[in-house]
């Protein structure tokens, strides 16, 4: 594209979504409206009603524009552009993470104040899948004889496990160039890989005094617990009080406790992140565990694996030394791990953990590692899941494609980087994943308030247009 015809689209592009970027915010709302997380299967809706509704609502959006939309076992939806079989591939999901607590609005009614758009949401995923719907809108608008075809993958089950994306892949070849605006800019290239595990302990109920009866931590393995409970019995809160004082001190989590009845209330509350950066948030489950660790109970079963979970994932050891798996490599960064989960009652306990690995851990036996450390704790392992990391060469011309437009659009130098996220792309060759997060910009993408700015998604979504136009035109 000449460079005179290259800034004439470009302004094409502003003008349109100038033109549209209203339609584009309510379209928004209606998603926010909808908590599409996870749900029980039901017919129809093997991920749960919400997560349908969600799905069913974009569809309705996108055949309201004129897009023939495909149904996938009623967990992702398809619409294509230009000729097929599609060149480019734009894969965005519509579920959602727990709302959580700590929001200042309410996270399922979408709220715009002071340039940035709050509701859950609204950053991962469904403001980028918004943004990629309307470049497609504009796309189809200003170049209508495409050369190549484009497709619009959306799902609704990646916060869970990629599951949908991983039935997808097996009956469906995707387009030979993809992205996934579900990161950071300028370009992710490098996924790291994703280790998780889960374990127990169980034990016959111990009567004496002072105890712990009963945690309750993190929801969510791939999310840094930003609230954890404690109930204990036999102690003065006297007593318990200081121990809140030291350690939330020492944690960066707060610490307090209240009179429960004849026993205590403990409640440690810290800073929700996604489980790829955890030392960006401050996680209330490992803070409350070194707290209990380090008071007076009765030694007994429960207060021994109190102890023990605390040495195994001690609270800001994110990188698992503990756990004798910490390593890292020059390309794709450190082995990050999340102390997710946490349900301890007097009898028995279930909990697991998320982590992150670079390249040099594809061949590491980290299951077996971490195996061998819980083992020697008494704590039984009962599922590990692995998988490798994804990487897409620098020098890739699609790479390059993207972030020229980066750089065009931004004024900011565009560079490959490497992420903790897996993203739908993680097992596709040659995809990356581009947006919508801008840098130096904590979005709280897993936390309360979430948000996006306004300028940033309508900015996303003329990057979207540009790139099909410049793959397919």
């Amino acid at each position: 594209m000449q460079d005179i015809n290259r800034e004439e689209t470009k302004q094409n592009i502003e003008n349109w979504f100038n033109a549209h970027s209203e339609d584009m915010m309510g379209d928004l709302g209606r998603l926010v409206g909808i908590n599409s997380i996870k749900g029980a299967a039901e017919e129809g809706a093997p991920y749960g009603a919400e997560s349908r509704e969600a799905l069913s609502l974009a569809k309705s959006m996108l055949e309201t524009r004129g897009f023939a939309v495909s149904d996938f076992e009623d967990i992702m939806i398809t619409a294509d552009l230009g000729p097929s079989p599609p060149l480019m591939g734009i894969l965005a999901h519509l579920d959602i993470v727990a709302a959580g607590d700590g929001w200042e609005t309410d996270p399922f009614e979408m709220v715009v104040k002071e340039g940035k758009i709050f509701g859950r949401g609204v950053i991962d995923d469904k403001g980028p899948a918004v943004a990629a719907m309307y470049a497609m809108y504009c796309a189809r608008e200003l170049c209508p004889e495409l050369k190549s075809g484009v497709r619009l993958i959306l799902g609704s089950g990646e916060e869970t496990g990629l599951e949908d994306i991983t039935q997808y892949l097996s009956k469906n070849e995707p387009p030979p160039h993809v992205f996934s605006p579900d990161s950071h800019y300028p370009m992710i290239n490098i996924e790291k890989g994703r280790f998780a595990q889960f374990f127990s302990a169980s034990w016959e109920k111990e009567p004496s005094l002072p105890r712990v009866v009963a945690i309750t931590g993190g929801k969510t393995m791939n999310v840094v617990p930003n609230r954890t409970e404690a109930v204990i019995e036999g102690m003065l809160i006297s007593e318990a009080e200081a121990f809140c004082r030291e350690y939330s001190e020492k944690t960066g989590a707060s610490i307090s406790v209240a009179a429960d009845g004849d026993k205590l209330a403990v409640i440690a509350e810290g800073a929700a992140t996604h489980a790829s950066t955890p030392h960006l948030g401050v996680n209330s489950q490992t803070a409350l565990l070194e707290m209990l660790a380090a008071m007076p109970f009765a030694e007994g079963a429960g207060f021994g694996y109190i102890r023990a979970l605390n040495r195994l994932i001690p609270h800001g050891d994110w990188n698992g030394k503990a756990l004798g798996i910490a390593m890292s490599d020059e390309i794709s960064g450190e082995l990050t791990v999340n102390f997710g989960v946490l349900n301890y009652t007097d009898t028995g306990f279930s909990g697991n953990f998320d982590s992150r690995t670079p390249i040099c851990a594809d061949d590491k036996d980290l299951a077996g590692l971490t195996q061998a450390a819980f083992l020697r704790e008494s704590i039984e392992v009962t599922e590990s899941t692995v998988s490798k990391s994804h990487h897409t060469p620098e020098e890739s011309p699609f790479v390059q494609t993207l972030l020229r437009i980066y750089e065009e659009y931004t004024g900011n130098i565009g560079k490959c980087e490497t992420g903790g996220g897996s993203t739908y792309v993680h097992d596709i060759p040659g995809g990356v994943a581009f947006g919508c997060a801008f840098p130096g910009v904590d979005y709280y993408a897993h936390g309360a308030n979430e948000f996006i700015e306004v300028e940033q998604l309508i900015v996303s979504a003329r990057m979207f247009a540009q790139a099909i136009i410049d793959m397919c035109g």
